[in-house]
């Protein structure tokens, strides 16, 4: 049976807190033995930037660089999250040859590019660290693809650092009910707690600046 499909840029998921860090191991496991296709393993380190004068904080958009293994992306989120802990958010990822700020990476893209022309030529900043490893592999669940990942490692806000274990749950394809059931299985197997929570925020948490 085919798949439903998301709009062009779109991402759902949802982001659950590890309660218990004992369950990690039983986690690891449980993803690799329901892995439908590759199970991946991927050190991901990104940097959060802003302009000096937090131009991008006030229009609610993250923009960060990751390294993932060998490869550097450059990403643009905005959106929100619904009563049900899911995150709706604009998604666009460009591939980059470094860590460094470029928001010209995104000229083409018609649907953001005008909120970010304005700052083309600021100083940007780095105002969030994050680096952990992620463990994952899509599976299909009743009629939906979900992405499955275990994050272990860490966020980072100035000078303030706070540990991460957490799992996310990406819908693919399918319906958001769909990616709602599967959560709440997690939750019988594990102690797993919904977060509202980004590791974005985390990071602004942590320096102080919301």
């Amino acid at each position: 049976m085919g798949f439903g499909q998301l709009k062009a840029n779109q991402e759902i998921e949802i982001k659950l807190e590890i309660v218990d860090k004992s369950q990690v191991e039983y986690i690891e496991e449980y993803i690799q033995k329901q892995a439908s296709k590759e199970f991946k393993k991927i050190q991901m380190k990104a940097i959060y930037y802003d302009t000096v004068d937090e131009c991008l904080q006030k229009q609610k958009v993250a923009y960060r660089v990751r390294q993932e293994n060998d490869c550097f992306v450059a990403t643009y989120k905005s959106g929100k999250i619904n009563e049900q802990n899911v995150f709706e958010r604009v998604e666009i990822n460009k591939d980059v040859k470094n860590m460094k700020p470029d928001i010209s990476v995104f000229v083409e893209e018609t649907e953001i590019w005008p909120k970010l022309k304005a700052i083309k030529n600021s100083e940007f900043k780095p105002i969030v660290i994050t680096d952990f490893v992620r463990k994952c592999t899509d599976i299909s669940w009743n009629k939906s693809m979900i992405e499955l990942a275990l994050d272990i490692g860490f966020v980072q806000g100035k000078e303030q650092q706070a540990p991460l274990y957490e799992v996310e749950l990406e819908l693919k394809s399918g319906t958001i009910d769909d990616l709602l059931a599967y959560k709440q299985e997690l939750e019988t197997m594990f102690n797993l707690v919904a977060s509202p929570i980004s590791k974005y925020k985390k990071g602004l948490i942590l320096a102080g600046q919301i």
